[in-house]
């Protein structure tokens, strides 16, 4: 029995002989790469695909977050209720994210499910339609989040800080604010859409316990689409650190 009365011998990270599991790397038809560790001993997987569109590349403040966000609520044949049912019902979670440079779309799932899931993460890349109340009920939403999460000290020095050191228009130092939220419209969002989603880069990461026809299946759903086409350059954004503020010491 561990004597937890004794506190255990610290080791240096070095010491440490960790094995990462080798990757394969397959080319869908359109150049688009996908990055596959074959691993685990249950059926399940994760697949990540990984536009660059970020908040760098958005024409205003929160587009690329919200573009992200409802990426899930709405095509021209499905609703955002449907859409969340289908992967409900499998068993499986579908998630979106998005940073500075780039914006994501997630699953985990048991891989017997993926040839009725990868159809509808097709879809939502090609046919989101941005309906005008999801956008309205999101707005509200990000809104309430956001006055709340400003009650909080860690959240507001956080927000002073990035500004500080890079800058409130760099990407990295600029934060939204609920002016911006309501100033994002539907046409603003396809946009975004259609020039870094249809038209734009992407790189896709799938581990996990893999079907044999994992390239098949990936390439027969995402290897016709028109990404990877065009160029997609990040914009300039030089970082101009806010003037140093002097803070007087108390006597």
């Amino acid at each position: 029995m561990i004597d937890r009365t004794v506190a255990p011998e610290i080791k240096d990270a070095t010491e440490f002989n960790l094995q990462l599991k080798p990757y394969e790397k397959f080319t869908l038809d359109n150049g688009v790469e996908v990055y596959a560790i074959n691993a685990g001993a249950q059926d399940v997987l994760q697949l990540e695909m990984i536009f660059y569109a970020g908040n760098s590349y958005e024409s205003a403040n929160a587009v690329a977050a919200v573009t992200n966000h409802l990426l899930k609520n709405g095509t021209s044949t499905k609703t955002a209720f449907q859409i969340n049912e289908h992967f409900e019902y499998y068993g499986s979670h579908c998630s979106r994210s998005c940073s500075n440079e780039t914006a994501s779309l997630s699953l985990h799932t048991l891989n017997k499910h993926l040839d009725v899931l990868l159809p509808v993460m097709r879809e939502m890349i090609t046919d989101s339609v941005f309906p005008e109340d999801e956008l309205v009920t999101y707005k509200q939403i990000c809104k309430q989040k956001l006055s709340v999460s400003l009650q909080k000290c860690d959240f507001v020095a956080n927000r002073l800080i990035d500004a500080y050191v890079f800058g409130e228009n760099h990407p990295y130092g600029k934060y939204i604010t609920a002016a911006d939220y309501d100033a994002v419209t539907t046409n603003q969002l396809k946009q975004h859409f259609d020039k870094y989603y249809l038209h734009g880069k992407c790189i896709i990461f799938v581990a996990g316990l893999l079907p044999k026809d994992i390239f098949k299946q990936l390439n027969n759903n995402f290897g016709s689409l028109s990404l990877n086409k065009q160029q997609i350059v990040l914009p300039g954004h030089p970082i101009l650190p806010a003037a140093e503020k002097k803070i007087p010491h108390s006597k």
